[in-house]
């Protein structure tokens, strides 16, 4: 909101402010004295007119009661005031005891750009408060507000509208049931349900503030940013419209549209210049795909960039991070989703799991294609572990691994780069293991079938031993690095969301009744 033009609706209220306790001095075309009821009174017609500490005040007709000291006037009521605002009116009723004035009928207000209409205005000549209840229009060249009161403290430099106010501007319309404003610290308060619309955003709240000077802004009680593309619902969140800076509290839930994602967090920061948000404080991220499957994240932080240069979109995990879907689950320090190519990158100590298999390497990169996993690279100290029945793990190691899953995201191949070592158990089907293989080489494709080995094929020169399981030395069933710790493996209990999707702040009706803002002009918002 445009500090100068509220300071031009202050203005308009203002303009009754040279109306002070003071005898009046009348002057008219015509002037007679009558008694009635026993008290007297001053008739006067034709060019009416008296001055108030440089306002001056004229109209067709005129009764004046010398006693109460109260003057009604009526025909081409006309105000002005020394600053050079102008009210008209058909109706002027002016009390100097009581230090009153109301001017009734169709009444009009100019103050250079400005105009108010409303059925009727009260000043108030002590406090100097102006005052309008029937409805009122401001209409400041871009800028119109209605709402069915308005007034203005000069005591408090506080501007006050209450009732149905739309406030019109060509960047945004902010509507809302109670708009105060201060001229001192240039701060508008929202209060109730209040709705900011632009062509960016709009924001929902059931309270806030405004600061014109500082372009601070703040909203609560399930306040809601709502655009295209994203929507953010919290107990609290703050915006600095000058710097591009905002901060959010309390049961924060973000959601992108476009890529249908949504993070739950307990607080959160936006950088609009940098198209940069970060979600803290209990943290969950579900991304819904498009076979209805849902991919769960949580960290303890989650970090999202827009990179409008290349239109890509990145999700960050940081410390603590666990991912769970049906077919597979995981746990690293840190992640990054690519949001374009849906490419997970996994960092520190990355474990995943896949039905009764164990992956874990350095790192690890996987890329989905229409919910499928269609590769997964293992980089640095790659270890596979495959559960046999109980007591038996065919293992596979080697420096880099490349790994290619079925349509239904079973594990499928597995091309092993580099100091490869393997042991891997035979067994018919169901029956129970009867073999064991350890072989060492330097690179290696397995073939698998319903998790189990169903071909082997070696590259370079392998060494190793056929053994019957009556054979197999003790030492030889467990390569360097093997973990088997399946009580860290995530399940689908631990990703439920913190608490409820925050609820928008209710909505409430407009009164038929009241004056209705006119269509506006769209800006660039």
């Amino acid at each position: 909101m445009n500090k100068n033009r509220l300071v031009l609706i202050l203005m308009i209220l203002l303009n009754l402010s040279g109306l002070k306790a003071q005898e009046i001095m009348l002057k008219a075309d015509r002037m007679k004295g009558e008694k009635r009821r026993g008290e007297n009174y001053q008739i006067l017609r034709g060019n009416v007119m008296f001055e108030q500490s440089g306002s001056v005040v004229t109209c067709d007709e005129a009764v004046y009661n010398t006693a109460k000291e109260e003057l009604e006037g009526s025909g081409n009521v006309r105000i002005t005031s020394s600053e050079g605002a102008v009210v008209t009116g058909s109706r002027l009723f002016f009390s100097n005891k009581n230090k009153t004035a109301r001017v009734d009928g169709n009444v009009i207000l100019r103050d250079k750009s400005m105009v108010l209409t409303t059925p009727w205005i009260i000043y108030h000549t002590d406090t100097r408060i102006g005052y309008y209840g029937a409805g009122g229009k401001i209409i400041d060249k871009e800028l119109t507000l209605t709402s069915r009161t308005g007034s203005y403290n000069p005591t408090l430099s506080m501007l006050y509208f209450r009732y149905n106010v739309i406030l019109t501007h060509p960047d945004y319309v902010v509507k809302t049931d109670t708009l105060q404003y201060s001229n001192r610290s240039g701060t508008a308060w929202f209060f109730n349900f209040t709705e900011i619309q632009s062509d960016e955003n709009t924001i929902l709240c059931n309270y806030g503030s405004y600061n014109t000077q500082t372009g601070q802004s703040y909203f609560t009680r399930n306040a809601a940013l709502i655009n295209k593309e994203n929507t953010l619902r919290a107990d609290t969140f703050s915006y600095n419209r000058n710097t591009g800076i905002g901060h959010a509290y309390g049961r924060l839930w973000v959601k992108d549209t476009a890529q249908n994602i949504s993070i739950f967090g307990n607080r959160g920061y936006y950088d609009k210049n940098r198209k940069y948000t970060r979600v803290m404080g209990n943290t969950l991220a579900k991304k819904m795909e498009k076979n209805g499957d849902s991919l769960m994240l949580k960290a303890d932080t989650f970090v999202y960039i827009s990179d409008t240069a290349t239109q890509k979109r990145y999700l960050h995990a940081f410390h603590r991070t666990s991912m769970w879907r049906t077919d597979f689950s995981g746990t690293a320090d840190s992640l990054t989703y690519k949001f374009d190519d849906s490419t997970f990158y996994l960092y520190g100590k990355p474990v995943l799991w896949n039905e009764s298999t164990r992956l874990n390497a350095d790192s690890i990169r996987i890329f989905i294609a229409n919910s499928r996993i269609r590769l997964m690279e293992m980089r640095q100290k790659s270890f596979i572990a495959m559960r046999e029945d109980t007591g038996h793990f065919s293992q596979i190691s080697g420096t880099d691994m490349d790994n290619f899953f079925t349509s239904d995201n079973k594990l499928k191949t597995i091309r092993v780069k580099g100091n490869g070592k393997s042991v891997y158990y035979i067994k018919e089907k169901d029956a129970a293991v009867t073999s064991a293989n350890a072989v060492q080489y330097n690179n290696m494709q397995i073939e698998l079938d319903s998790n189990r080995v169903s071909g082997v094929r070696f590259y370079g020169k392998p060494s190793g031993t056929l053994y019957p399981m009556t054979d197999f030395p003790n030492e030889q069933k467990i390569l360097p690095g093997f973990t088997w710790d399946e009580n860290n493996r995530p399940s689908a209990g631990i990703f439920k969301a913190p608490f409820p999707v925050p609820p928008l702040p209710a909505r409430h009706g407009e009164n038929p009744a009241l004056p209705k803002s006119g269509s506006r002009k769209r800006g660039k918002g």
